[in-house]
């Protein structure tokens, strides 16, 4: 993993994927591997420091049983438009192929309008880690924020 200053810097390391396999896009993104609490098997998480906050793709909420919950809801403006929905709190664990994976509880905008795939956003989520790319050997570092 990475060391800074004689100390870890990152603990996990993991291979990112350049596309989704479901949801095509026009240029190359970073896309990891993640597990969500009370699911079977990984899931694949489009990395987005650009995003105001993480959002999770309509077949991992729908598996959850989160949509139709009694939360407030609130609107995010997004690439497919302006959508209503809600942000829920739930542990996410990024996957390491190599070191350790991480787990931390994050909040996600579900909306049952949603149809792209499921991002990691800046705010509550990316602001908390420590990450960094080497992007010729398409692999994402990852660890705890300092």
């Amino acid at each position: 993993m990475l060391i800074l200053d004689g100390k870890p810097f990152t603990t996990g390391r993991a291979r990112f994927f350049d596309q989704h396999p479901r949801f095509p896009e026009p240029s190359a993104k970073i896309y990891v591997q993640v597990e969500f609490a009370g699911l079977d098997g990984t899931w694949i998480a489009q990395v987005d420091t650009g995003a105001a906050y993480s959002i999770l793709e309509i077949d991992v909420a729908t598996a959850l049983g989160l949509l139709g919950l009694k939360k407030p809801w609130t609107r995010l403006s997004t690439r497919l438009g302006v959508l209503n929905g809600q942000l829920i709190r739930l542990p996410v664990a990024l996957v390491a192929d190599d070191g350790e994976s991480l787990e931390v509880e994050a909040p996600f905008f579900v909306s049952p309008d949603w149809r792209g795939g499921t991002f990691l956003g800046y705010t509550g989520l990316l602001d908390r880690l420590r990450f960094a790319l080497d992007s010729p050997a398409n692999l994402f570092y990852f660890g705890e924020g300092g």
